[in-house]
């Protein structure tokens, strides 16, 4: 500014200063204090939390099985349901189970060429016929397709 004194103007309030005038005091606890306002560790009474076992998993399975049998639907009919991305699924969660590369089962499977088309529903034999697969892959691929 030209020809203004700045000592003359008036002056502008450190920001500062009044946070530190108005900041409130903080309170130091001692050891003691604090002991006494901890909170309390209550621990849980009551039975052991059960984890499932393979006895309930195998009850599980059953009980799938019998509400398909109730509904009148074979295997053929749950296969016909599923389309190839469901299998192609249920195949890598089957090769997770045997620790072996989801492309073994898919291939002894015969589904390599499920990943051209992936919506289009199964029109296969049930997993049981599939002669590509043993006796270990057919039961780990049928516990996940959910037969």
């Amino acid at each position: 500014m030209v020809g203004v004194d700045k000592n003359k103007l008036p002056k502008k309030k450190d920001a500062k200063a009044e946070v530190k005038k108005t900041a409130p005091k903080t309170v130091k606890r001692t050891s003691a204090e604090v002991k006494k306002s901890a909170p309390q560790i209550v621990k849980r009474t009551g039975g052991e939390v059960k984890k499932p076992t393979t006895d309930a998993k195998s009850k599980i399975d059953a009980f799938k099985e019998m509400k398909a049998t109730e509904k009148g639907e074979s295997e053929q009919e749950l296969m016909s349901k599923k389309t190839h991305q469901d299998l192609i699924n249920a195949a890598y969660k089957a090769a997770e189970e045997l620790k072996i590369a989801p492309w073994v089962l898919l291939r002894a499977a015969e589904w390599g060429h499920f990943t051209d088309d992936r919506g289009k529903l199964y029109d296969g034999p049930v997993v049981d016929e599939i002669e590509g697969l043993d006796d270990e892959q057919k039961k780990a691929l049928k516990k996940a397709i959910g037969l």
